[in-house]
């Protein structure tokens, strides 16, 4: 991924090179971001008419192409309905949907012709259909990487399509600078300036417009994040400047005078001092590079530059001098000449002052006394300061003198100046001295006190002396006094080191020689040049350094460093925001630590550099890490912080269920499923019969609703960033079912025998039976068996569920009538049995005393309450004789199990 720079977009991957180019120049995808909620949109009006709109033509890149159309409407209430075929009539795409869908970018990756479709639906009634072609082409192939290494002074080449795409001549390029400046216009682009570039490319349509307009950027730089710090960046000709680096690194520094010579290098340091007389090629415009080598990019070196000026100083020369003859006879002389213009001269000595002096301009001082006089100059805010001895021709004897020059000289830890032994050829003098440098910078004054010699304690470097009588006559000498400079050894530190957490710390030097560190406790390590010193506890650190060699020519040279310890940067990678089609923006969290102090980079799972900053857009799904490291600090302990781009989920499939709405004000459950993990939020719709649409707010996330009315219900489903994922409706209407479970208010039981009617309410789906609020069985019929309340619940083919209760009773109880006299040949007093409904079978035998029978009688499936063995006293033809007889029954219940046998008398009357 790393050669599709950022062109690449995400948009879902389907994204990944063409919809990036909008949110990259800052100027889409950041406001699509941050208002992914579908809800959150442009009001069109309950009025507005939808319109399908998108691309008539559209250029495949990296094998795919995003187009993006629109279908217009509300989409407060409109649902989407686009279909995409290719031109085999092929389906490509297809989706439905609400707000998430009024418009939609689709990903394309074989050319030809599509047909793009839409329907719109309002309520149940669609409202819109609309069609378009869509010719796919071949685009050019991007090669613009994310990020180039800007490797020392070789120039980065940065390319945006292949050069070998056929058609390269037809395409316009337009590169930008960070500032936006138009810096070129073909394929490729050398860059030799740190930044982000901007890349436009497109062809031009015969009516003037663009098409394939693709848009992309990348960052160009070194490797290491560093800046040089300059002391001044305009110094005046004779003075010295400073160039550091604000992180402790060492490397190489080169300089040039820029137009006049190469660029040069001047060794290795950590910092840089240049003295304008010495170093410098006078004045003029100055180029310093600094180059550091990172063990990461063994073949890269991280470079920075910085330019200062040098500004000429006056030029002038001293002519003509002439001594007094003595301190009685002012007749010395000397002429002053300009070389140069000359803002102000002046001479303390003489107390003389003048302004704007030209070039080629003079000026004789005359009648002067023998001593030291000091040139002052000024231009331009320049300054350049000399002095001129006017000697003594006659001087007095008791003031002449030697003067004895003895070097620098060096100490264990340094050196010590030079100094000079003043010697009176003619014995004590009393008087004063005075000791000037040479470019005035130093002066001296002492008292001498009838002394035939002194000595002074002076630096390196040139002087003039004289010497004033009691009277103010003065003898100066009329050379210079030289004394001999000691040099110290050479090597670089920074003066302050910020550490995360220790650090090894090597003094910059090319010589031999020895360190030795105290520590700000007092601890003092030594080490050869290019070994290391560990530095891990903050405070003012001292390096000596001092020469190997046996008789060294160089002093030793100590300096004071501080150590600042810092703390290691807390950050964390964090998703900032995502849009409905996978474009991401990541960030990287601080936790309130200015990012101007940091040096942040995002990188891939090959640790290739693929974006730098505080946010970052992913040029793919996958392992990235972050890292971000202190600026102006030795680098922390590597820590980059592992994270993965996942690949969003666009569409989970959406099924509704339900029965129908059942009698009676009775409910139906509509039941979603789903891929419930990637659901956020459940929305419900319900639509009449009419096309009345409504959300259902009271059903917000609910899996299961129960409604009442008959319509159509709509369940629409989105992610955890409000983008909708997926829906589906369902028409749910009211069952038309008359079957309902038929049951008696009652029946009896007999629990002596264990008997018990059998309920049958006829044909349903389902049963489920309760005895006393107790489930108890869920079989079609049910045999009775115990006493008290029975309730039934069923439910038929549509789902609908009916009610029904019923009781037991005892019922295995005998019960019988008949009577104990009759009388003959009256209809209404004939004899008769009637027993209860637990009696299915009985026989009747009456007999005389004698034993004889004189009646029989059996009763098969006897009726309950009916009276049955109806006899009228008779028998062959004629009466009983009046008397008493024996009666004798017996009754069975098959039901029941059960029979029974009765005697009792019977009187039959006449």
């Amino acid at each position: 991924m790393g050669n599709y720079g950022h062109f690449l977009g995400l948009k879902g991957m389907k994204c990944l090179f063409i919809c990036v180019l909008i949110f990259l120049s800052g100027s889409g995808f950041g406001k699509n971001i941050e208002n992914n909620n579908p809800n959150d949109h442009t009001f069109y009006g309950l009025n507005s008419t939808p319109e399908l709109t998108g691309p008539d033509n559209l250029c495949i890149i990296f094998g795919s192409a995003i187009a993006d159309f629109s279908g217009g409407g509300n989409p407060a209430t409109d649902v989407y309905n686009w279909v995409i075929t290719n031109s085999s009539g092929q389906e490509h795409f297809s989706r439905n949907g609400g707000a998430t869908f009024q418009n939609i970018s689709v990903q394309f990756s074989e050319f030809g012709n599509y047909n793009i479709s839409l329907n719109v639906r309002r309520g149940n009634d669609i409202i819109y259909t609309g069609s378009k072609t869509l010719s796919v082409i071949q685009g050019p192939e991007l090669v613009l990487k994310p990020d180039y290494l800007l490797c020392g002074s070789e120039p980065a080449i940065i390319t945006a399509i292949n050069p070998n795409t056929p058609n390269i001549g037809s395409y316009i390029f337009e590169w930008r600078n960070p500032a936006g400046v138009l810096v070129g216009d073909q394929n490729e682009l050398t860059v030799h300036e740190e930044g982000q570039y901007f890349i436009t490319l497109y062809l031009s349509n015969s009516s003037g417009g663009t098409d394939c307009q693709i848009n992309g950027n990348t960052y160009v730089g070194p490797p290491r994040d560093f800046s040089l710090l300059i002391s001044n960046d305009q110094i005046c000709q004779g003075n010295s400047i400073n160039i550091s680096v604000d992180t402790p690194l060492i490397g190489e520094w080169l300089i040039q005078k820029v137009g006049v010579s190469p660029l040069n290098s001047v060794g290795t340091a950590y910092e840089l001092t240049l003295d304008s007389e010495t170093d410098l090629d006078g004045p003029g415009n100055y180029r310093v590079v600094f180059r550091n080598q990172d063990d990461q990019y063994p073949n890269c070196v991280s470079e920075r530059d910085i330019y200062f000026s040098i500004h000429e100083r006056v030029e002038f020369n001293i002519s003509d001098v002439f001594p007094a003859g003595d301190c009685d006879s002012p007749n010395g002389s000397f002429r002053f000449n300009a070389d140069s213009p000359i803002e102000l001269l002046r001479i303390p000595e003489l107390t003389f002052s003048a302004n704007n002096l030209a070039q080629g301009e003079s000026v004789l001082f005359e009648n002067l006394y023998p001593g030291i006089y000091t040139i002052e100059t000024q231009l331009d805010g320049c300054s350049r300061n000399e002095v001129i001895v006017v000697p003594n021709s006659s001087p007095v004897p008791e003031m002449l003198f030697t003067v004895t020059e003895f070097e620098e000289s060096c100490t264990p830890v340094g050196k010590m100046d030079g100094s000079i032994r003043v010697e009176f050829l003619n014995g004590p003098f009393t008087g004063q001295y005075r000791i000037v440098e040479a470019n005035a910078a130093l002066s001296l004054s002492g008292a001498i006190s009838n002394a035939s010699f002194f000595e002074v304690d002076l630096p390196g470097g040139q002087y003039a002396i004289e010497i004033i009588s009691q009277t103010g006559c003065k003898l100066p000498q009329e050379s210079f006094i030289d004394i001999a400079i000691k040099e110290f050894v050479s090597f670089s530190i920074p003066e302050v080191v910020n550490v995360c957490g220790s650090m090894d710390f090597v003094p910059a030097t090319e010589e031999n020689l020895l360190f030795i560190l105290t520590y700000p406790s007092g601890e003092q390590v030594s080490k050869e040049a290019g070994q290391s010193f560990i530095l891990d506890v903050p405070g003012i650190y001292q390096v000596l350094g001092r020469s190997t060699e046996i008789e060294p020519a160089l002093c030793p040279r100590s300096q004071q460093f501080e150590v600042v310890l810092i703390n290691q940067p807390n950050f964390e990678p964090v998703l900032e925001s995502e849009d409905c089609f996978g474009n991401k923006l990541y960030r990287a969290e601080l936790f309130g630590t200015d990012p101007s102090n940091l040096s942040i980079r995002w990188y891939d799972r090959n640790f290739e550099i693929v974006g730098r900053g505080v946010q970052w857009y992913p040029t793919g799904y996958g392992e990235f890490y972050l890292n971000v490291q202190p600026r102006g600090s030795a680098l922390c302990e590597s820590n980059p912080k592992l994270f993965e781009v996942t690949q969003p989920v666009f569409e989970v499939d959406v099924e509704l269920t339900s029965g129908l709405i059942c009698p009676g004000g009775l409910l139906t459950t509509v039941v979603l499923e789903s891929d419930f993990e990637e659901v956020d939020r459940i929305e419900w719709i319900y639509i009449d019969l009419n096309g009345v649409q409504s959300t259902l707010t009271q059903f917000a996330n609910e899996k299961q609703i129960d409604v009442g009315l008959v319509g159509t219900y709509e369940a629409v489903v989105y992610n955890r960033i409000g983008c909708e994922i997926g829906r589906d409706l369902i028409l749910v209407l009211e069952s038309e079912s008359q079957e309902r479970p038929e049951v008696r208010a009652s029946y009896s039981i007999c629990s002596e025998s264990g008997y018990g009617e059998i309920v049958d309410p006829g044909s349903f789906v389902s049963y489920e039976w309760f005895f006393e609020g107790e489930f108890i069985s869920d079989s079609p019929t049910l045999k009775l068996n115990r006493g008290g309340q029975y309730s039934l619940f069923v439910t038929n083919q549509d789902g609908c569920v009916f009610e029904a209760s019923f009781s037991t009773f005892e019922d295995c109880t005998f019960q019988f009538v008949f009577p104990n006299a009759m009388v003959l040949n009256d209809p209404d007093k004939i004899f008769e049995i009637i027993v209860n409904d637990a009696v299915d079978f009985a026989q009747l035998w009456i007999h005389n005393r004698q034993g004889e029978l004189f009646y029989f009688c059996e009763g098969k499936d006897v009726q309950s309450r009916l009276a049955f063995c109806q006899w009228d006293g008779m028998k062959n033809g004629k009466y009983i004789p009046v008397g008493n007889y024996t009666m004798t029954l017996w009754i069975r219940s098959s039901r029941f199990g059960l029979e029974k046998k009765i005697s009792q008398n019977l009187t039959v009357l006449k």
